[in-house]
């Protein structure tokens, strides 16, 4: 066995990492059911060990405090206060969406001024050796 076959064997067992990882998360998407019943919402971590949680239960919305010793119900939404919380998390959402799309954009523009200077500096090098052959 020589170096080459060690190589070989070497980016296989790396592209077979990388392709189990892949198919691994597409497949967790396939697992969920749609119907849940049980949705957290939204959560933010209080301390190491605590958080509180926004918790959807069927169609009631609850404030739960999540912690490695206990979970508690802290509130109840009201159907206003649950209209409420949908219309931040819509908000965020689409903010989130325009955000993103923004970035990909400034990335599009960037990569388009960085070819435009290399192709200008590589026209230049070639004018450059044109000259410098006459």
């Amino acid at each position: 066995m020589d170096l080459n076959d060690l190589l070989q064997m070497i980016l296989a067992l790396i592209l077979i990492v990388f392709l189990a990882n892949f198919l691994l998360k597409k497949l967790n998407h396939f697992q969920q059911p749609a119907g849940q019943v049980i949705t957290i919402i939204e959560r933010v971590q209080m301390s190491k060990a605590s958080s509180i949680c926004i918790v959807q239960v069927g169609t009631e919305y609850m404030l739960m405090s999540v912690s490695d010793s206990q979970n508690e119900l802290l509130k109840t939404f009201t159907p206003e206060e649950k209209e409420a919380i949908q219309q931040k998390l819509a908000q965020k959402q689409s903010a989130a969406k325009v955000f993103k799309s923004e970035g990909k954009a400034e990335k599009l523009i960037g990569l388009a001024g960085s070819q435009y200077k290399n192709m200008k500096a590589q026209y230049a090098d070639f004018r450059e050796k044109g000259k410098s052959r006459r």
